[in-house]
């Protein structure tokens, strides 16, 4: 007979799984109906053909030069790996295809929703998790990204689940609890590599406030965090050390650093974007690899910054604008909408959402606030999002 704390359970997951159906189907019906016959370039060839290339037994290679360029195999490290390693899960099954990836990407994404109703449960209680669990389900921001096969989407679900252990472990502080939240902060750094300022940010008040009576308990806890975060990190690391001959984790933020600092970018419209000819490699390094290329892009982008520190304050202003949508929000749309992230009618509703949120998630934090439940590490989201736009561009999926 089923006791009445078993029944609220049972009905919890119910609804919870009425929830990601739904999320589901709207990913699936976007996907079809919106992107089915979208172009295949930038991050997204990357990631579907290198994910192709790791079950032909060819590793973590550049596929522009592999597929595109025929430039022979190059090993990149110009994206951490774990959205390329979740594409190869249905790869191995024959589903290779873009489309088929695609929509391996919505399956994912629903799980998404199942995690931001955990979380929600997590913070606030049974009710606020299905409520944050429809949420996520119709929120064009979230399900927006799933289409464009980019690491958007298992980044979502780890960070659901981050906020999820975060809260565990508040509510529970033992050493395992820490041990799960570093575990999932760790493979959301192998998505993005931003997510590390989460740890930084959560992990140290987090331990020391949950064992601020015990001095060495607490660093205990902080330490386990930390070296469990750490692993997947360090595997990757030395992984790339044996197949590139250097201790690198990613490349990537040399590209953005060059595409985001130029004169496009720091006058004019695009005050706070990103622009793909801020810098252009010679024709003796297209064919370099990733580290000759990150070099260059490095040296060149942080010449001009050091070129132009009167402008730096002015640019990381719009970028941080432009990613909370309060700076020219109307062309962000546009250039988001040129970027992939549409058509234009669903940019709009997901903007209209956005702004419909904004003073709700407000009111949430100052009632959480009241029930005297921490808000740092819904706070801690936010303040890695704009990290990422001050360093990078005003990017709104780096919102997300």
């Amino acid at each position: 007979m089923l006791t009445r704390l078993d029944r609220r359970s049972r009905r919890f997951y119910i609804w919870l799984s009425v929830a990601i159906a739904l999320g589901l189907a709207i990913r699936l019906f976007y996907a079809v109906h919106y992107k089915w016959d979208q172009p295949i370039s930038g991050d997204a060839f990357y990631y579907s053909f290198q994910a192709r290339a790791v079950v032909q037994g060819l590793g973590f290679i550049n596929p522009y030069a592999f597929f595109a360029f025929k430039r022979g195999v190059l090993q990149s490290v110009e994206h951490p790996p774990l959205y390329t390693l979740f594409l190869t899960i249905p790869t191995v099954f024959g589903f290779h295809t873009f489309r088929e990836h695609m929509v391996s990407s919505c399956v994912l994404g629903s799980f998404t929703v199942g995690a931001v109703g955990l979380a929600g449960r997590s913070i606030a209680g049974a009710r606020t998790g299905i409520v944050a669990a429809f949420l996520a389900a119709i929120y064009a921001n979230l399900w927006i990204n799933d289409s464009l096969v980019l690491s958007e989407t298992v980044t979502a679900l780890l960070l659901a689940l981050a906020v999820w252990t975060t809260y565990r472990f508040w509510r529970e502080p033992s050493l395992r609890r820490g041990m799960w939240l570093g575990l999932v902060c760790g493979f959301a750094v192998l998505a993005r590599t931003e997510i590390a300022f989460y740890v930084l940010l959560v992990a140290p008040p987090l331990a020391l406030r949950a064992y601020r009576s015990d001095l060495k308990a607490s660093l205990q806890r902080l330490g386990a965090i930390g070296l469990v975060a750490a692993l997947p990190v360090v595997g990757w690391v030395a992984f790339n050390w044996v197949r590139i001959g250097q201790p690198v984790f990613t490349t990537g933020g040399d590209e953005t650093l060059a595409i985001a600092n130029c004169n496009a970018t720091y006058y004019g419209p695009r005050l706070g974007w990103w622009y793909f000819d801020c810098v252009k490699l010679p024709a003796h390094l297209q064919a370099a690899g990733d580290l000759a290329t990150a070099k260059f892009d490095r040296r060149e982008a942080l010449h001009y910054v050091g070129s132009h520190l009167d402008r730096v304050p002015v640019v990381a202003a719009a970028r941080v604008g432009r990613l909370w949508e309060i700076y020219r929000p109307g062309q962000t749309l546009d250039l988001d909408v040129a970027d992939g992230r549409g058509p234009h009618e669903i940019a709009v509703l997901a903007l209209a959402q956005y702004y419909v949120l904004v003073p709700l998630v407000i009111l949430g934090l100052v009632l959480l606030r009241r029930r005297r439940i921490i808000i740092y590490p819904l706070l801690a989201l936010a303040g890695v999002a704009t990290i990422a736009a001050i360093l990078a561009f005003g990017n709104v999926r780096y919102r997300l």
